[in-house]
């Protein structure tokens, strides 16, 4: 497409078939048409690569793929340096986007200039597609900024956020094979770029296995990296806390954490 108004972004590498079609089919059933949609394409699972293969027949697909693996990081650092569009959505190979993701976000941004970052809600799946919670995210200000101590400021597979950004030459650290984004929002933060959430679901966010092996000693290293990194006086009463707060996290026992995410994805009542 030559002029797109949002450009997609999907890192993928080797997602079951299954949750990879599902994920881009969300994409192009939006209820808003407007959009390029950037696959960087890390996989070496013949099965996955086939799919996106079949796909790219779309006009509206692109693919990207490099002589060895990227890595998530510079995969989506790649995807942004191409993007066309004024608007900037994630997206992650098997998660699935509400059909009126794109026309909420961007009605919302179009009506309020002074946000460049919007997240939203997430309903939580499990393996097989099943509804079992819900994540909510505070919409914005002094709650949002002190749910930041413990968690994302928003969940990066929701956010859409401008061009501007790019613009400003603000990249994902390629340093950071963890909690990129984690680093990406507080810088942005810092340097004055508005974060906000819309109070709504925007998509349904996949969790296979146990999140305490994912969220491991390595994955909270990085994340306290970030927030260590991104530190800023101006933001003291969330720093300070956060940086703690991650810093314990890794003494905390593996069953412990199982646990706690296991009440946090309890079951979701409609």
């Amino acid at each position: 497409m030559e002029n797109p108004y949002i450009s997609v972004i999907m890192a993928t590498f080797n997602e079951p078939v299954e949750y990879l079609k599902a994920s881009i089919e969300s994409i192009l059933n939006q209820t808003y048409k407007n959009f390029e949609f950037i696959i960087i394409d890390d996989s070496t699972n013949p099965d996955t690569i086939k799919v996106i293969n079949f796909y790219a027949n779309d006009d509206k697909i692109s693919i990207i793929r490099g002589n060895s693996r990227m890595g998530f990081t510079r995969a989506l650092n790649e995807g942004l340096k191409k993007a066309k569009g004024q608007y900037i959505v994630r997206m992650d190979g098997d998660d699935i986007s509400l059909k009126d993701r794109f026309e909420k976000q961007l009605e919302y941004l179009n009506q309020h200039k002074e946000i460049d970052i919007l997240g939203g809600n997430m309903l939580i799946m499990n393996e097989n597609g099943t509804i079992i919670s819900q994540r909510k995210y505070p919409k914005k200000g002094l709650l949002l900024n002190l749910n930041s101590i413990f968690r994302s400021p928003v969940a990066h597979p929701t956010v859409m956020f401008r061009r501007s950004i790019i613009e400003d030459h603000q990249f994902y650290d390629e340093s950071f094979a963890k909690a990129e984004d984690i680093e990406f929002w507080f810088r942005l933060r810092n340097k004055g770029f508005v974060i906000e959430n819309l109070p709504v679901n925007l998509l349904c966010f996949r969790i296979s296995g146990d999140l305490a092996k994912k969220r491991n000693v390595e994955h909270f290293s990085y994340n306290y990296k970030a927030r260590y990194k991104n530190f800023s006086w101006k933001y003291f009463y969330v720093d300070i806390p956060s940086i703690i707060a991650t810093k314990l996290y890794l003494s905390i026992p593996k069953k412990l954490i199982t646990y706690i995410y296991s009440i946090e994805n309890k079951k979701y009542s409609r």
